[in-house]
């Protein structure tokens, strides 16, 4: 028998002998006296066999604490057997406790392997914005597809034809504007000629050679658009006939506000204009004649009509040179360099290279695309028309389309690598920002300081600072716990009238901003099942009955004491609307989404032909409902999951299929309590969210969820034992935060490391 398991036999003995409860056994004790029935001889439920354990350290410390976590949780033994006393129960897990803290820091090493992983549409836009300062329109790129989950599982990963048409298109759009001739040394022109404008108020506006003749009171108007926010110059040519005691004036307007008036005092054409911070975007500019005079009797021809003469409209700009982020900069300055276009395109292709590709390169790397702009040269194109040829060539590589991870040359014990610098910079930043590495990061990671912890314990607190750590709540946790699906909810409008895709954003961005909340202020991670506040918009509050906010933006208001059950994820119509069908509740789907996503101990598929329930679309009240589930629970192949999904849904029956509260239904007072195995009873929400803030298998599965996440594969045993061991220690001091869990994470083996060995 290998040496851990005789350590773990040894302590398991050590541990019952030093127990004040005799009833307190070794696990394989425990199994023999009351496993074998189901688990043993002919009978192997589940495949299964608790007779022979295996020698291998890792599947019997794996074996053992699935058995602990099933016997904790009251699954096990099933409800057709004889029952656990709660003292044997309690025994039980806390020798097999005692066994694993000692067991599990002396697993061995095994990092295991990630397969090459695709940037997602998210990733990809947010690599294009970080980068360029780009807002790409990723919506026509194909559904990522998800595993365990998430979009972010490298083994679930596909690629087809359309992808690549769709990268295509977006490089192109991308590189056009990165690359938009903008130089603040020559500024854009954009003129308008007046007399192609449009008249839009008053009738006095006419054709006079190549100006607009404004006769009457009268307002010409014109869209330009505009490239970015910045500082522009508008000038406008004009004359005036004049008249009376006052010269002509003519006022600008600019998307129906008033900028500036000027007077216009001579029959010649002279220029009017002024400087000012626009954004970009479409802008109507109208120019307006506002102080019309008519004296047909005045003795003197030319002062009896006063008019303005409009030859044309310019916008100029932008003036301001712009901050571009680190990588635009670069390539900017490589463009504006001194020499032949020849060797400006070298410098471009060195300077982006390393930023798209997210590593150092190679010089035949940079030949390759050099020899792209080279040709787009060659046939007379300008050297704007090469940069954005090799842009878009490096927007379609895989080295930017999949995280291409090499193999690190420092190879340890069992064959595992650590992460190369730069690699781990990548792992880490798309991990965090689900985007790439800023300047900081990139640097420590081509230095390879990002390998030593305190200078990683120190990026990981600077990352979760920045604004794009706001990704874990968009992205980990929206997949986390099913947000996305609220797009494709249809509830029966007969039913739930005014559930429409604004009602869909806010609810999905109110549990968004909780769990920002709770990742900025580093509160306890089961604050997400419970808190005090909540965060609304006005067509939220007025959906929960809150007071309305001041504006239209989200404000965290706390939560009146008798609404305090909207208060974590359970109380929120987003998660409650995506556990519903769309004519009623579903207290199965309920229960099974909170042992799935939030203890993280999902029921297996249901047997054939128990997936339904007869005439369950005739089921119109929870008592009712109730009553068909409490017979399907009844059969044997059922119970044993039934009763705790069905009692955990149950007790948030009091929230209709979109979230609204309700004290009743078709059949009166809505019963909400119910009785998990093991005697633990539930009294609604309240109750619900007591017993999941005292069950420790949420914090774990929190840990477990950010590692799928993180590191692009499922938890393999020896990870999930890993993780089992670091929260446990995090458990024991009371309190634990999602900074703790990030830490844990990124200080496992398997996000630092890579196995070259085939994996467990």
């Amino acid at each position: 028998m290998p040496r851990l398991c005789a350590l773990f036999l040894a302590s398991c003995a050590t541990a019952v002998a030093s127990a004040q409860d005799p009833s307190g056994a070794s696990i394989e004790s425990f199994a023999a006296e009351h496993c074998l029935d189901c688990h043993g001889g002919e009978k192997t439920k589940g495949d299964l066999d608790l007779r022979a354990w295996p020698k291998d350290p890792v599947e019997w410390a794996w074996r053992a604490s699935r058995v602990r976590m099933r016997v904790r949780s009251g699954e096990m033994p099933p409800p057709d057997s004889e029952p656990l006393s709660p003292e044997l129960r309690t025994g039980l897990v806390a020798d097999v406790d005692a066994v694993l803290r000692e067991m599990v820091p002396r697993l061995p090493s095994d990092p295991g392997r990630v397969t090459v992983r695709r940037l997602s549409r998210t990733q990809w836009s947010n690599v294009v914005r970080d980068l360029f300062e780009v807002v790409a329109d990723t919506e026509a790129f194909p559904a990522d597809d998800l595993g365990y989950g998430f979009d972010t599982i490298g083994d679930a990963t596909t690629f087809s034809t359309l992808h690549l048409e769709k990268y295509m298109d977006a490089a192109r759009d991308t590189a056009l504007a990165v690359f938009d001739g903008e130089d603040p040394a020559r500024p854009a022109v954009r003129r308008v000629e007046a007399e192609t404008m449009d008249l839009v108020d008053g009738p006095g506006a006419g054709m006079e050679g190549s100006v607009a003749n404004l006769y009457t009171r009268a307002t010409i108007e014109q869209a330009v658009h505009l490239p970015r926010d910045g500082t522009y110059r508008v000038v406008l040519r004009a004359g005036a006939d004049q008249a009376g005691d006052e010269p002509a004036k003519m006022l600008l307007r600019l998307d129906g506000r008033d900028l500036e008036t000027w007077d216009v005092a001579t029959k010649r054409m002279d220029e009017f204009g002024l400087t000012a911070p626009l954004t970009g975007g479409e802008h109507r500019f109208a120019i307006a004649f506002v102080n019309d005079f008519y004296d047909p009797k005045n003795p003197d021809p030319s002062r009896r009509d006063r008019n303005l003469k409009v030859d044309w409209l310019e916008v100029r700009g932008p003036l301001d040179d712009r901050a571009l982020p680190p990588a635009r900069r670069a390539m900017q300055e490589a463009l504006n360099g001194k020499g032949t276009d020849g060797a400006k395109l070298r410098g471009l292709v060195r300077a982006m290279l390393p930023w798209v590709h997210r590593r150092p390169v190679a010089d035949d790397e940079v030949a390759r695309y050099v020899q792209t702009g080279d040709a787009v040269l060659r046939r007379g194109q300008p050297l704007l028309a090469a940069a954005r040829a090799v842009l878009q060539a490096a927007l379609v590589s895989p080295h930017f389309l999949f995280r291409i991870e090499p193999v690190g040359s420092d190879r340890g014990a069992g064959g595992a690598s650590p992460v190369a610098g730069p690699a781990l910079a990548v792992r880490l930043s798309f991990f965090l920002w689900a985007s790439t590495p800023d300047e900081r990061l990139a640097r420590l990671g081509s230095t390879g300081r990002l390998a030593d912890a305190a200078t990683l314990a120190e990026e990981v607190t600077r990352m979760l600072a920045d604004p794009r750590a706001e990704s874990l709540a968009t992205e980990f946790a929206a997949q986390w716990l099913e947000l996305r699906n609220l797009a494709d909810r249809t509830p029966d409008p007969g039913r739930f009238p005014g559930f429409d895709d604004a009602l869909k954003a806010s609810l999905r961005r109110e549990t968004e901003l909780l769990f920002a909340a709770v990742l900025r202020e580093d509160r306890d991670v089961r604050d997400l099942l419970d808190c005090e506040f909540t965060h609304v918009d006005r067509r939220l509050a007025a959906f929960y009955g809150l007071p309305a906010p001041a504006s239209d933006a989200f404000e965290r208001v706390p939560l009146p004491e008798a609404m305090r059950e909207r208060g974590g994820v359970l109380g929120h119509a987003s998660v409650l609307a995506v556990t519903s069908n769309p004519t009623r509740t579903s207290p199965v789907k309920r229960g099974k989404w909170i042992l799935d996503n939030l203890l993280g101990q999902a029921p297996p598929p249901p047997p054939p032909g128990n997936d339904t329930l007869a005439k369950e679309s005739e089921i119109d009240s929870t008592r009712s409902f109730r009553e068909q589930l409490s017979q399907h629970r009844q059969r044997v192949a059922c119970a044993g999951c039934h009763v705790r999904m069905d009692t955990l849904g149950f007790a948030l029956e009091r929230f209709d299929a979109i979230g609204r509260g309700r004290a009743s239904d078709s059949a009166g007072p809505i019963d909400c309590s119910g009785e998990l195995p093991g005697g633990v009873r539930i009294e609604g929400i309240t109750g619900l969210k007591d017993m999941l803030r005292e069950d420790p298998a949420f914090v774990h599965n929190v840990a477990r969820k950010l590692f799928v996440y993180a590191v692009g594969r499922d938890a393999r045993p020896v990870d999930r034992l890993r993780l089992w061991w670091q929260v446990d220690r995090k458990l024991e001091a009371g309190r634990v935060t999602l900074r703790d869990l990030v830490t844990i994470v990124v200080n496992d083996e398997a996000f630092r490391l890579r196995s070259t060995a085939s994996a467990r």
